[in-house]
């Protein structure tokens, strides 16, 4: 059964005050999405905090939190966290562990040996997350006779969110769920996969029963040209996060351009908007899900056909002039019910095609 996962990255939301939160959580249950994700980028709204609102303010809904990680935060603190949201929620969250970089600058850490750190991130928070007792002495993480000091509702799903070659790798000897981040066409997808099988071949594992979710920033729109300059600002924030990193772009085909990657180089956050006046289309493509409802429902359902994927996350990035809720309903209606007509899912297939009657 497909799945359809609804997310908001931070500077999509950065006007929306907490108290306008629920009202948000309620717009995607109404339109029926699976899962809400709350991002965790700082120093916008505190995630764990968007999470407690929604989970007072949805019954139905999963609850996500993307991502955590373990560099500015130990992963006791954030088993804490996570629990007590889980437990408000009555068992409804869900979270995803990443290696982070926002705001690290500002807080002079350094991200090292991300694929190890996620792991032993991993390690801690799922028995945590049981109710067991925990005591890890790991490369750079440790952990003694750590436990919560109240019975969690139950053991949380935890995902490992990445698109780095080693991290998805060595999620395919131990992860019960990876999320799949930036890559929007199917041979991106198909070679990190064929990582994620490497790892799981190592560890002796079928990846059978692991989730997999495709997660993709969506800009929908009835003029593409609009959609796609609705993504480009996001791109840019992907390469200056990631940069000196560029695996994942030579993945997909292509290569940095001089004149970005001289910016890039130069580590300014301040240099993202000029970045983003030069990003083309072809990274557009490679890395978004841009365009009318058709263009990205045809996007989808060539991944979902090519690599078999069933979960699809929308990162929802508003073009010019389009509010929040125009974005979701455009989704929610116009792609999601496409994707599923297309690939015969029976959930909502009746409903759509009563609506174009």
């Amino acid at each position: 059964m497909l799945r359809f996962h609804l997310g908001f990255p931070s500077p999509s939301i950065a006007d929306l005050k907490m108290l306008d939160n629920a009202a948000l959580a309620q717009k995607s249950e109404e339109l029926c999405f699976d899962v809400i994700w709350h991002s965790n980028e700082r120093f916008f709204r505190e995630m764990f905090v968007r999470m407690a609102s929604s989970a007072m303010a949805t019954t139905r809904i999963t609850l996500g939190g993307a991502v955590v990680e373990p560099f500015a935060v130990h992963p006791v603190l954030t088993a804490q966290s996570i629990a007590s949201v889980d437990e408000l929620s009555g068992g409804r969250t869900t979270l995803a562990i990443g290696a982070g970089g926002s705001g690290f600058q500002m807080m002079g850490i350094k991200r090292q040996h991300s694929a190890r750190a996620l792991r032993e991130a991993y390690t801690i928070l799922k028995p945590l997350l049981s109710g067991e007792e925990v005591t890890f002495e790991g490369e750079l993480i440790q952990a003694y006779k750590a436990r919560l000091q109240f019975k969690p509702v139950g053991p949380v799903p935890l995902w490992i969110a990445t698109r780095g070659d080693l991290t998805l790798e060595t999620s395919g000897e131990y992860a019960e769920a990876i999320m799949l981040a930036t890559y929007a066409h199917p041979d991106g997808i198909g070679k990190a996969l064929e990582l994620i099988h490497i790892g799981a071949k190592k560890a002796g594992r079928s990846l059978e029963k692991v989730r997999i979710l495709s997660r993709v920033d969506t800009c929908v729109h009835v003029d593409p040209k609009i959609a796609y300059d609705g993504t480009r600002h996001m791109i840019a924030r992907i390469l200056w996060g990631s940069y000196p990193d560029k695996s994942f772009i030579n993945r997909a085909g292509l290569n940095l351009p001089k004149d970005i990657e001289e910016l890039l180089v130069k580590k300014d956050n301040s240099l993202v908007p000029q970045i983003a006046r030069l990003i083309p289309d072809n990274f557009v493509d490679a890395f978004c899900w841009a365009g009318t409802p058709a263009m990205v429902a045809d996007r989808i359902v060539a991944i979902a056909r090519a690599d078999g994927i069933q979960e699809f996350g929308f990162w929802v990035l508003c073009a010019q002039g389009q509010t929040r809720e125009e974005a979701m309903e455009l989704i929610a209606q116009d792609v999601i019910p496409r994707v599923q007509l297309a690939l015969n899912d029976k959930v909502k297939k009746e409903s759509y095609e009563q609506s174009t009657l």
